[in-house]
């Protein structure tokens, strides 16, 4: 049974090539106890058959919505990345007439009072953000509480985090960090901070985005607000070659320390501690030949800032 909290509330979703999970997770939210106004789906221009099947379900493309229309698609006409599809689809949702944005890829899945618990605390905190909890039977989620700029010797972003130590037993921890997995953000605060940034093309688009929500609200975790991450896995920590997703993890390390870094040694010598460290990583794991490339190339563009769309992803 639906409640509702009198705010209108959409839903954003980035889909690429994932019909099947994208059916899975509308049949989530239409089952969600909280009432939703309306969903928006951005399709990277996935060539699956997902706007065919939208269409099928009654979704209708945002480009020719009407004043009712509740359920919409928007098609890219190439793929823009996660970061391109998430700063697009808010842009778009900006249009619509909502108070309250819930933000998503589309391989979550969130439980039936997912949104209700989130809805529940931005009232009762008098808040802008709050963030579901991803920790499940498949993935530990982990509650980044501050961030650490100031430490060039920290050069990785993962060193700069402190996370909340387990096991989580308040119902709200405030972070500092969040990842577009299910965030619910007011549409006043979007109109605030603006759209992500779409030069990261993947990665850190949403650490830079948290940042920058951190300027006009706190961010709450809501441990009791589930969501499932559908492609979770146990796995073990397999050393792979570097491909163009750690290009983007590099690069956009580098970015992400010029562009917040405290000290001057942070916007400095972080990337170059960075660039040397993963070489030597790569020489004792063997990797070195395959890697070399790929490090020296996302650390030579990160010190110059070139952003955007580099390297082709290889799905």
């Amino acid at each position: 049974m639906e409640v509702s909290s009198g705010s209108k509330i959409g839903v954003v979703i980035v889909t690429y090539n994932r019909l099947k999970l994208l059916s899975n997770l509308l049949s989530k939210l239409e089952k969600q106890t909280e009432k939703i106004e309306s969903i928006l789906i951005f399709d990277n221009d996935s060539t699956d058959g997902t706007k065919e099947y939208l269409e099928d379900i009654g979704y209708k493309n945002f480009t020719d919505r009407e004043k009712e229309d509740k359920r919409l698609y928007y098609k890219n006409d190439l793929n823009i990345g996660g970061a391109g599809g998430f700063s697009k689809v808010i842009e778009l949702v900006r249009k619509i007439d909502v108070d309250y944005v819930w933000i998503m890829d589309d391989d979550v899945g969130p439980e039936e009072d997912c949104l209700e618990k989130l809805m529940s605390k931005i009232r009762s905190e008098k808040i802008d953000v709050a963030i579901p909890s991803r920790d499940d039977e498949n993935y530990s989620d982990r509650i980044c509480t501050s961030i650490d700029m100031k430490n060039y010797k920290k050069f990785w972003t993962t060193l700069r985090k402190t996370f909340q130590s387990r096991p989580y037993n308040e119902e709200i921890y405030w972070v500092e960090d969040m990842t577009f997995e299910g965030p619910l953000v007011s549409k006043k605060i979007i109109d605030k901070v603006g759209i992500p940034d779409s030069s990261y093309f993947i990665f850190f688009d949403d650490t830079d985005y948290a940042r920058r929500l951190r300027k006009y609200s706190k961010i709450a975790y809501v441990t009791t607000a589930v969501l499932h991450r559908e492609l979770a896995k146990k796995t073990t920590n397999i050393d792979k070659p570097y491909n163009w997703r750690e290009y983007y993890s590099i690069r956009n390390n580098i970015l992400f320390d010029k562009k917040y870094g405290e000290t001057w040694k942070v916007k400095l010598l972080s990337p170059h501690l960075l660039m040397l460290h993963l070489l030597v990583i790569s020489l004792r794991r063997r990797h070195f030949k395959n890697n070399f490339y790929i490090i020296i190339k996302a650390w030579f563009d990160g010190i110059r800032g070139k952003r955007g769309k580099v390297l082709d992803p290889n799905y």
